[in-house]
């Protein structure tokens, strides 16, 4: 039987990311924007400035591979709160289709359990695979007990020398690479002492934390793909902080 997300962290923010579908450029992902549930749900897009301190990279570099806003919202307005949280919404099944259950299941959400909008839209990511977006929660509360699916990013480029034949289930170590020359703060994932790939670099902040805090398990969960792009989800269990009752 698949691991099940029994607990639920509200998020209050997500950042809308972008990547290039074209193979033949990078394929790093990039925070454009944010979604924010409080008082209702809003959305704005980063400044120039906010943008490069997130990514490293200014906003003229990536329009070159491509990029061009979210079409639902103009760039012109600093701040767009009319139809926010439908318009990413409609990127999701409808609650109403007879295999939503199934949808739910397949993101390791447990039956029953209940979950607002704003949060299946951060469990979902809310991929498409036309046009490269996808929302990506922060993970800012990092004292509450939860659990979490989560892709290992890059694990198409040490596939080749990872061997994880027969490998569902088994349990992966996360540790800091601080002399990562991309990003100090990278979390490196590692299956039967092999690097198997990275934590997504927006994530990699409440990982740090429950690494030295000594309250993060994970077992590969999914091993699928396509030929040429081989992915691996994590089930990842997250305990609650010294102090806080669990639910």
């Amino acid at each position: 039987m698949p691991n099940s997300i029994e607990h639920i962290v509200e998020p209050k923010r997500l950042l809308l990311t972008w990547q290039s579908l074209d193979e033949g450029t990078t394929r790093t992902r990039f925070a454009v924007g944010e979604l924010t549930a409080q008082p209702s749900p809003a959305f704005r897009y980063y400044t120039e400035r906010e943008f490069f301190s997130l990514n490293g990279k200014s906003l003229e570099a990536i329009r070159s591979l491509g990029y061009t806003r979210y079409p639902a919202f103009k760039p012109e307005r600093e701040l767009h709160t009319d139809g926010v949280l439908d318009a990413f919404m409609r990127r999701l099944p409808p609650r109403s289709r007879d295999d939503f259950e199934n949808y739910r299941q397949h993101f390791r959400l447990g039956r029953g359990v209940p979950i607002s909008d704003f949060a299946l839209l951060a469990v979902t990511e809310a991929k498409l695979p036309s046009d490269g977006f996808a929302l990506v929660d922060p993970l800012d509360d990092t004292w509450q007990r939860r659990e979490l699916l989560v892709e290992v990013v890059g694990h198409r480029h040490y596939a080749a020398t990872c061997d994880l034949d027969g490998a569902l289930g088994e349990s992966v170590q996360f540790s800091p690479e601080p002399a990562n020359p991309h990003d100090p703060n990278a979390v490196v994932v590692t299956a039967r002492g092999q690097k198997a790939g990275y934590i997504n670099r927006f994530q990699c902040k409440a990982f740090h934390v429950w690494m030295r805090e000594h309250r993060l398990n994970a077992v590969i969960e999914r091993m699928n793909g396509e030929p040429g792009y081989p992915r691996i989800h994590l089930f990842v269990t997250v305990t609650a902080a010294k102090g806080v009752i669990a639910a």
